[in-house]
């Protein structure tokens, strides 16, 4: 699909063959920790370009910017792992988890966050061929 990057659809797939292992039993020590934090990062804000570029600025040169992914990082750490972690014993901090989405927002800046290559929709909201 041209709406979305490589980044995002290799971070989904992988994210999904992940979660079909660990529900086989299947935990591999350090994936099972930190992957779906990398992976969390290109597929959130892969979703969140595509909804800006299609739908809120109707512009696909619109990237990003890296205050924007920055932001997300800290959003994301004070909510899973600050806030969650205080509200409820089900939840527990781990920092490394924090230089996961981080990375995996570096990933996102680098290889996703580039402009779509055409509109899902036409300006009178018909799809595009």
């Amino acid at each position: 699909m041209t709406y979305f990057s490589k980044i995002f659809w290799v971070s989904l797939f992988t994210f999904v063959l992940n979660q079909i292992i660990e529900a086989n039993g299947i935990f591999i020590p350090y994936v099972h920790s930190y992957l779906d934090d990398v992976l969390c990062s290109p597929i959130v804000l892969g979703f969140g370009l595509f909804v800006q570029q299609q739908f809120t600025y109707r512009n696909l040169q619109y990237a990003l910017t890296i205050p924007m992914i920055i932001l997300f990082v800290a959003w994301y750490a004070l909510i899973f792992e600050v806030f969650l972690p205080y509200s409820s014993s089900s939840f527990h901090a781990d920092w490394l988890d924090v230089l996961a989405y981080g990375f995996g927002a570096f990933l996102f800046w680098k290889f996703g966050n580039k402009p779509a290559s055409k509109f899902l929709f036409s300006k009178n909201r018909r799809l595009v061929d």
